[in-house]
């Protein structure tokens, strides 16, 4: 049998095929979108942890943390305050310092949004000062001599954090309530007046506080 005429048969049949294929209508190009580029449905979606950055880390977690605290009736006076975080929103703190006497004691605070670098929290401190003897006061020209016993607090305070990295600030107000009675004695033959009285009572451990302080975070 002659094959030559077999081929060309074969690639006749080829060409009228190919032919066909390219007459046969094609659907619009609108059936067939390209990926749009920057369609929020096509895109990567950020992380929620990072705060829709890709790569940020808007709130370090730090295990410990050490504070730096100054204000007006604040539980250490001009002190420092060691935390150690049990969990991302609650720490348990232990801290010093120097007001009207020696200042010890402990405390808590609840973050409310502790994955933010911004957060408002609330706590507590039970606070210790020591004895003060002989101090001398002075006020409208009356001079009065006292002695402060040591006497314990109860702190109660509310405030905002700001730490973006691992030094931020705080800010805080409250009020303490003494526990443990009036500390204060006058000396014998020293006769107070009322408003003496009352500054001495405004300087002694108790009443409202406002401090600031700087926060450092400890440990990854």
């Amino acid at each position: 049998m002659n094959r030559y005429p077999i081929a060309g048969a074969i690639v006749l049949l080829l060409a009228a095929v190919t032919t066909k294929a390219q007459d046969v209508p094609r659907e619009p190009d609108a059936r067939y979108p390209s990926r749009p580029r920057g369609d929020a449905q096509f895109e990567a979606r950020p992380d929620a942890r990072s705060n829709g950055r890709s790569g940020s880390d808007p709130a370090p977690m730090y295990h410990s943390s050490l504070a730096l605290e100054l204000g007006w009736n604040a539980p250490y006076g001009f002190g420092i305050t060691y935390g150690y975080n049990v969990s991302p929103a609650f720490d348990v703190n232990a801290g010093l310092g120097i007001g009207v006497g020696g200042k010890i004691g402990v405390g808590a605070r609840y973050y409310f949004r502790p994955n933010r670098p911004f957060t408002p929290y609330l706590g507590v401190n039970l606070v210790r000062t020591g004895r003060l003897d002989n101090v001398e006061a002075e006020l409208d020209s009356e001079q009065v001599t006292y002695s402060m016993s040591p006497s314990a607090t109860a702190h109660l305070r509310g405030g905002i954090r700001w730490q973006p990295g691992r030094v931020g600030l705080l800010a805080t107000i409250g009020y303490a309530s003494r526990i443990s009675g009036d500390p204060v004695t006058y000396a014998p033959g020293s006769y107070p007046s009322p408003s003496m009285r009352d500054f001495v009572q405004i300087i002694s451990p108790g009443g409202g506080e406002f401090s600031v302080g700087i926060v450092i975070g400890l440990g990854r």
